[in-house]
């Protein structure tokens, strides 16, 4: 991750854009492995968390300390959720007597990529499982 000290509005706004792009990634690409998933009865989710000491928070509050921001990937299956991966994309915290941050350095088509290779690594373990299922 790339170290920012001059933490300023134009940074701030850069951030929240970014998420909000990582955000509509991540919806593209579950929408597109949805029906595969599904074959396996399972809900592939992609999600932007936002989070400050592990509590829901806001793109206002990207500067704050111990904010984070990052995409979980997972699946739902019966009624039940369990996180596969996550990726950061930008943490906050006091360090001495100011605020840096560390911002991912993945560029979005980058970013993009990497999803979906995740994506298939976490479907081929899934579909492996059943097969492994089926045979017992």
């Amino acid at each position: 991750m790339k170290l920012i000290v001059d933490l300023n509005e134009q940074i701030k706004k850069d951030i929240a854009k970014l998420e909000e792009e990582c955000e509509q990634i991540g919806k593209k690409l579950q929408t597109m492995y949805k029906q595969k998933f599904n074959a396996l009865n399972e809900q592939f989710i992609i999600e932007l968390i936002r989070e400050i000491k592990g509590k829901q928070a806001t793109d206002e509050d990207i500067f704050s300390d111990r904010y984070e921001s990052y995409l979980e990937l997972g699946v739902e299956k019966n009624g039940m959720y369990f996180p596969n991966s996550s990726i950061p994309i930008w943490k906050c915290k006091a360090e001495m007597f100011h605020k840096v941050g560390y911002l991912m350095k993945l560029s979005i088509p980058s970013l993009e990529a990497k999803l979906k290779n995740l994506i298939i690594d976490i479907f081929e373990d899934h579909r492996r499982e059943l097969d492994e299922n089926d045979d017992d």
